[in-house]
């Protein structure tokens, strides 16, 4: 009986430490959405389980969906390019019209992957117009442009090149 007594705190440690740490499911850190375009694009906006990535003149509307970051390319978002065009001042207003079938909830704009203080307005919630400019001159050359908006379940992102002489 004395043996028996010195095993059981001995069984009970074993079935503490086989038990730490195990769970039903794995729990997994999703990879980035940066993935989506390929090893060396960038993310210029994430924000809860949406994401905006570019590579070059490539960009997409990222959706963390099931723990995998998935690219919306249904096109039921849609961003209408305003401007500029493809010649543009130094210092140029970005401008897009976003409109889709519910209210537009969230939008942004960027040149060059820096983001723009945008104002914007519509005259319903799911038909808004958005435009911003740098801060400062841009450089001579061509740039990029980036205009995103979405609904509470879809997104598009759009890019597009323009040249400052």
């Amino acid at each position: 009986m004395p043996a028996l007594r010195r095993l059981i705190p001995f069984a009970l440690v074993l079935a503490l430490v086989a038990g730490c740490g195990s769970t039903k499911h794995a729990t997994t850190t999703p990879a980035s959405p940066a993935g989506l375009l390929g090893t060396d694009a960038k993310v210029l906006y994430s924000g809860g389980d949406w994401a905006v990535v570019t590579r070059g003149d490539r960009v997409v509307a990222a959706h963390l969906e099931n723990g995998a970051w998935r690219a919306d390319r249904s096109g039921i978002v849609k961003v209408s390019v305003l401007g500029p065009g493809k010649r543009a001042a130094a210092r140029p207003q970005v401008a897009a019209e976003i409109s889709g079938p519910s209210r537009i909830v969230e939008e942004g704009l960027w040149i060059d992957g820096v983001e723009l203080l945008e104002k914007g307005g519509g005259v319903k919630p799911s038909l808004v117009t958005v435009y911003g400019a740098p801060d400062a001159n841009l450089k001579p050359g061509s740039h990029v442009a980036v205009a995103y908006g979405r609904t509470q379940d879809h997104g598009t992102a759009v890019a597009w090149t323009f040249t400052v002489a």
